[in-house]
């Protein structure tokens, strides 16, 4: 989970210190103890909502051939009564040039809290699709085009987790609880009600409100948990389900979580290490992984005993690049092997930009800076300010502050936490020697202090669907593959494609032919393998003009689904308002 907001994890125009002192509301917890009452199945839908004609219009450049739309939901599906209502996002696009598709295929690109509006264009770029199925996206409520929630000004996590001072332990443990205040007393009686039940019943008035009966559906990351509990709530409206990167959706989050310092540590060390290791003539990170290892953890000490402090684009922006930032940029390039490159050509640049402030000074580090071109400095600044593409680590920032909110109302509103900072901290103290590179920082965790609804959801089982069809790599940093073997194992129905010998975050659309080629046939014909099978990885390309070329936005696109949807929904977000 990424819980540090932008400008404190990253620098990027610091908060100031008083700002942790102030609480907006006079009420931390006011509308989470007003939820609704415990809901295991779906509520019947009110005329008022199914009577819904949505008012399409073009959203994003006209080749997209996306319509965006939105449409109106109860806050409260169980309080329909009250007429509190928020509106929806929506978008639309494919499907045969007249006439109306015989399927509709509904995606979800994870988070939780990603928006979703760039997956209808994105599934109707896929050929095999292109024919029968209308693509449909839409942003979760909480976050993109939709009503919105947010933890604005909420303190995160600025501090390094690595450090067990009772004082730091302190700090961690503050702005773990002072997220709620910030996220409940700011998002309008909302909160309690960005949650899975919620958006379920989002999804299939939406189904509703289109005319069909059932829907086919893709999910990316944590869109695999929003699947597989839309397949619980609504048995007889399931199509074909595809889950890929999965999340043990068939128990708690925090088991999820959890998982994470592991699949990242092993992505870091058996995956770029060794790829940086063979090509250190050119990168000249280390010549073994282990000397790729110690670059990395050298660079670290150094960035956190004197951070650089530079400025960008002729002083329009400053960057503070500390330990906290070199962790962000590590993990955020492990999602995908396309961004190796980038991760080690930025690693050798600020292992410069650290010695040059360490002998010389500060002006010294600001001239490397100044020295670049202009097209090198916006790069630098755009990789600064990200968003992860996926489900993100415990104590991450965001980009984007809707999305930061909506990740944190789902997750830990869905299922039970452990309450207090005594959990978190004997896990981290348990995981960090392991995996170090996020083992320390499962104590950065709002979720410990939260006050959660009246909530209780069922254990999907999969018992009565049709097959599921599970996708996951074997090194997926965010979605341990123990996540997956384990929820395919208690997923009634379900078959599990394997990607051996590959690690990235989110598969189909791009990055395996083997593995495009089987989901193709199942969303096309309802064809799932007889039983679970593997395609082999197409391994990690060179550091060359093979794919690899980390300003190439195209091919790196072309082979990295989820950045290809983030693209998409960028592209037709924003025509609503």
């Amino acid at each position: 989970m990424k819980f540090r907001t932008l400008a404190a994890g990253l620098g990027i125009s610091a908060l100031s210190a008083t700002a942790l002192l102030v609480v907006p509301g006079s009420s931390a917890t006011a509308s989470q103890q007003q939820a609704a009452a415990v809901q295991t199945g779906p509520n019947r839908i009110a005329k008022r909502y199914l009577d819904q004609k949505p008012a399409w219009r073009v959203c994003g450049d006209p080749e997209l051939k996306t319509s965006c739309a939105k449409i109106t939901v109860p806050r409260d599906w169980s309080d329909q009564a009250r007429h509190v209502d928020i509106q929806l996002a929506i978008s639309k696009a494919g499907g045969p040039a007249k006439g109306r598709a015989s399927r509709v295929v509904f995606g979800n690109p994870g988070g939780p809290g990603g928006a979703g509006l760039g997956m209808a264009p994105y599934l109707a770029s896929q050929k095999a699709l292109s024919k029968d199925h209308l693509a449909i996206g839409f942003d979760p409520r909480g976050t993109g085009d939709s009503a919105n929630v947010t933890c604005q000004g909420a303190p995160g996590f600025t501090m390094d987790a690595r450090d067990r001072d009772p004082w730091n332990l302190d700090l961690i443990a503050e702005a773990s609880e002072l997220t709620l205040p910030y996220c409940d007393g700011q998002s309008r009686g909302l909160l309690p009600f960005v949650n899975t039940v919620q958006t379920v019943q989002d999804m299939d008035l939406i189904r509703q409100v289109l005319g069909y009966d059932k829907i086919d559906y893709v999910g990316y990351s944590a869109g695999t948990w929003l699947g597989a509990y839309y397949q619980t709530y609504y048995p007889a409206h399931v199509g074909r389900f595809v889950l890929d990167s999965n999340t043990d959706f068939t128990g708690p989050w925090l088991n999820t979580f959890i998982a994470q310092p592991q699949a990242f540590e092993r992505r870091f060390r058996e995956d770029f290490a060794p790829w940086a290791a063979k090509y250190d003539a050119q990168l000249k990170l280390g010549a073994s992984p282990r000397l790729v290892i110690r670059t990395y953890e050298r660079l670290r000490a150094a960035l956190k005993k004197e951070p650089a402090v530079e400025e960008f684009l002729d002083g329009s922006v400053k960057i503070s690049y500390d330990q906290n930032t070199l962790d962000n940029i590590v993990t955020g390039d492990l999602y995908t092997k396309v961004d190796f490159h980038s991760l080690a050509i930025d690693l050798a640049f600020l292992r410069g930009l650290s010695e040059a402030q360490s002998k010389s000074g500060a002006r010294a580090a600001q001239r490397k800076v100044d020295e670049l071109p202009l097209a090198r400095q916006q790069e630098l600044v755009q990789r600064a300010t990200r968003r992860t593409v996926g489900i993100t680590p415990l104590g991450r920032p965001f980009a984007d502050d809707a999305e930061n909110a909506t990740f944190t109302a789902v997750t830990c509103n869905d299922t039970e936490w452990p309450q207090g900072r005594e959990y978190g901290e004997a896990l981290s103290a348990r995981l960090g020697p392991r995996y170090p590179l996020l083992g320390w920082s499962m104590s950065e965790n709002p979720c410990a202090f939260w006050d959660r609804p009246n909530l209780e959801l069922p254990i999907p089982t999969g018992e009565g669907l049709p097959t599921t069809l599970m996708v996951q790599s074997v090194h997926d940093p965010a979605t341990n593959f123990s996540l997956a073997a384990a929820a395919h194992s208690r997923y009634a129905g379900s078959r599990l494609v394997t990607i051996t010998g590959e690690g990235d975050h989110g598969i189909y659309g791009g990055v395996n032919k083997c593995a495009d080629k089987i989901v193709n046939t199942f969303l096309t014909t309802g064809k799932a393998p007889a039983k679970d099978t593997t395609c082999a990885g197409e391994g990690i390309p060179a550091p060359s003009s093979g794919g690899m070329d980390p300003n190439d936005d195209d091919a790196v696109n072309a082979r990295a689904p989820l950045a290809r949807i983030a693209g998409f929904t960028k592209a037709v977000s924003g025509y609503l308002r």
